[in-house]
């Protein structure tokens, strides 16, 4: 956490330096995860398979906010156009002993309309579960454990789940929510496995589910991958008045 933070500072320093617009707002990035219900456990029936989830962690490597074509600062001052910041930022965001939304930064951000936000995802270099890896998914269906991570490094631009919704910092601070879902994930995890299609290849106890060659199972893990940039959305959580 220490690296973090001294990495997060030395971006707030930066963009302080190279930026001399004297409207910001503080702007709090958070993230969160979505699943089914309070106990991460996939709905289910009699005849489903049941899948729970216990662990889910991210690595996010740098954020950018793009400033809407619409904005007066898109085509009067490039220099403003996105404003950055570099991470790493490693997210355990199942965690029961931490807030369910977890806060990634506070930054200044300069007055402007912005159309989205790009997040890095990249491996990270912590030593440990999370080594080598862009995000870890752990839990167990009917029982058996397994995991699915990505060690690629992937560019998702994130906007609101409403298309026409833009955000505008103002004098204002502003709360935005990284809100990951995992429902379409639990969903495919349970039709895969109802079709006996989950299979541990090498017999090490765990079905592992990665973008590399891991019990075979590169596809999926690339559609799962895809599955969670697909349904990664921001929503507006709170406004402040200064």
């Amino acid at each position: 956490m220490k690296k973090t933070a001294i990495l997060a500072l030395f971006a707030l320093t930066t963009l302080s330096c190279t930026q001399d617009s004297t409207s910001d707002a503080n702007v709090t990035l958070k993230a969160s995860a979505l699943v089914t219900n309070t106990n991460v456990t996939a709905k289910t029936t009699a005849s489903e398979p049941v899948v729970v989830l216990t662990d889910f962690k991210v690595n996010i490597g740098s954020i950018k906010f793009e400033t809407d074509e619409e904005d007066i600062r898109h085509s009067e001052d490039p220099s403003h156009e996105d404003v950055r910041l570099n991470g790493p930022f490693l997210l355990d965001l199942l965690d029961t002993n931490t807030s369910l939304s977890q806060v990634i930064t506070s930054l200044n951000v300069p007055e402007a309309q912005y159309e989205e936000v790009k997040f890095k995802f990249t491996p990270s270099l912590v030593t440990g579960e999370m080594l080598g890896k862009s995000f870890l998914i752990k839990g167990t269906v009917n029982g058996k454990q397994f995991i699915i991570s990505s060690s690629r490094e992937s560019q998702v631009e994130v906007d609101f789940e409403d298309d026409n919704q833009d955000f505008t910092v103002s004098t204002t601070d502003l709360t935005i929510n990284l809100k990951m879902s995992l429902n379409g994930i639990i969903t495919r995890i349970k039709n895969l496995a109802a079709q006996n299609l989950l299979i541990d290849t090498d017999n090490d106890g765990i079905i592992e589910i990665t973008t590399n060659s891991d019990d075979n199972h590169h596809d999926i893990g690339e559609e799962m991958r895809d599955l969670l940039e697909h349904e990664t959305h921001l929503e507006h959580e709170s406004h402040r008045e200064d």
